[in-house]
């Protein structure tokens, strides 16, 4: 029950800054429309592949802390190579600011500096509060970050401001975010030595492809985009598909994020059967947004994409696929993050470069051929690759693992009687905003009471966490 309280805490923050980013996303494109949305999206693209080392060497922090010996010594450690990383990072932008601007369409290059760094201020301290499994203080302090970056930019395009001023509210948040994370902080820094920096680079070396792999399952399809010059508006209602099926993981992360510490200390005493026990647990609730999602995607999709303006209707397709390899990546993600957790960052490299080299070529190509329409379809394939990869390593590190088919099952058919309700009721309600967002309310009533009727296991977990 403790895990399940602290992943449903970690659920609740992230609920926070989805509804944040919902409204921002919103306001931005009433106001701007998807042109604006598709210029500051790629500027968000540079700067997170651009922090690869500072998120690889943050998950190591991670990754040592949580082992729970010489901590302060990580700690300084750890803070003084993602210090040198934030400066080399920051110079490298300012130098490099007219191939950002050209890559981006707008003059943004020393903004994106800024938020380059504030990303590595942020990735540490929260490296740091996730090593000492404080996981939902974390999260919280992400909440706090994405409900100023959203009050900011909303404010910013109100007043009539463009891309630039989105993205210095969005280093500004980070900024806040940072100090308001080092407040949690109990654990006092060491003196860095050699070895520790061994030790994190030893775990980092491997795990920045790990990044790789999330940046390219976020932002390749962007970059590609940008690159193939698409057009700025089928860039910001592709990203808009994207926040939307994001929405529908946030278990499956809360979950990934709660498990990692607790399977990193078993795995030091390689307590396998326990880490088996965890992994089925998060396995079932994996599924219990995204294959809704996914379902009601397909029903309600081009409804809700209407909310924002009737241009990014187009994007109902693009919705659905999206949906899916959220859902892919989800059990994959849960899959690699025990064989991270057991400490074989060899072998998760290893999935991850299966991962991050289809998507690149599947995109380069897709895109080449397809559109954007080739983007989201390189995105589900890569993230079939990454789920199946990730399945046979695990296997082979520790058995095969015991995956919940029938609680899954239980899901899909609730699912099912959701959009059966939806789709029979659909015709006969009106377009509108409101209508659409009580649809989706109803549809999600329904789901929740099926599954909890169908699943004894989901119905015990909520009367355990209800207190009941």
């Amino acid at each position: 029950m403790r895990l399940g309280r602290t992943t449903l805490f970690h659920f609740a923050s992230h609920v926070v800054v989805s509804l944040a980013g919902f409204a921002a996303t919103f306001a931005i494109a009433r106001l701007g429309g998807a042109d604006l949305i598709g210029l500051y999206a790629p500027a968000v693209a540079v700067a997170f592949w651009l922090n690869i080392p500072a998120t690889a060497v943050g998950d190591s922090l991670t990754k040592r802390l949580s082992e729970g010996s010489d901590r302060g010594e990580y700690l300084a450690t750890g803070l003084v190579m993602l210090a040198g990383i934030a400066v080399v990072l920051g110079v490298a932008v300012v130098l490099g600011t007219p191939l950002v601007n050209w890559l981006v369409g707008a003059e943004v290059g020393d903004v994106v500096a800024l938020l380059v760094v504030g990303n590595v201020a942020f990735i540490g301290v929260r490296a740091v509060l996730n090593g000492e499994k404080k996981v939902a203080r974390a999260a919280g302090t992400k909440s706090l970050e994405r409900i100023v970056r959203s009050v900011l930019q909303i404010a910013a395009v109100a007043a009539g401001y463009g891309v630039t001023a989105l993205v210095a509210g969005h280093a500004a948040a980070l900024f806040v975010g940072t100090l308001a994370a080092v407040v949690f902080v109990d654990l006092s820094p060491g003196r860095p030595t050699r070895r520790a920096a061994r030790s994190l680079f030893d775990f980092a070396r491997y795990t920045w492809l790990s990044t790789l792999k999330t940046r390219a399952f976020s932002w390749m399809d962007t970059v590609v985009l940008a690159a193939f010059a698409v057009g700025s508006t089928l860039i910001g209602v592709y990203e808009v598909a994207w926040s939307l099926a994001s929405v529908f993981a946030l278990v499956a992360v809360s979950v990934k994020s709660t498990l990692f510490p607790e399977m990193s200390e078993l795995g030091v005493d390689d307590e396998h059967d326990r880490i088996h026990h965890y992994l089925n647990e998060g396995l079932v609730f994996t599924g219990v947004f995204v294959i809704p999602g996914l379902f009601g995607a397909w029903a309600l999709g081009e409804r809700v994409l209407r909310i924002y303006r009737p241009e990014f209707t187009q994007g109902a397709p693009i919705l659905v696929l999206l949906v899916l390899a959220r859902m892919l990546a989800a059990y994959g993600e849960q899959f690699l993050n025990v064989v991270n957790a057991i400490d074989r960052p060899d072998v998760a490299f290893r999935v991850n470069l299966a991962f991050a080299g289809s998507n690149l070529l599947l995109n380069v190509a897709l895109i080449y051929l397809y559109g954007w329409v080739g983007a989201a379809v390189a995105t589900v394939l890569s993230a079939g690759v990454g789920l199946v990869y990730s399945y046979v390593a695990l296997s082979r590190l520790v058995g095969r693992p015991d995956v919940p088919v029938l609680e899954i099952a239980r899901q899909a058919v609730a699912a099912l009687v959701m959009v059966a309700a939806v789709v029979s009721v659909r015709p006969a309600v009106p377009t509108g905003n409101y209508l659409t967002i009580g649809l989706v309310l109803a549809g999600a009533a329904v789901y929740t009471a099926v599954l909890i009727a169908v699943s004894g296991r989901i119905r015990a977990k909520v009367r355990g966490l209800a207190g009941v």
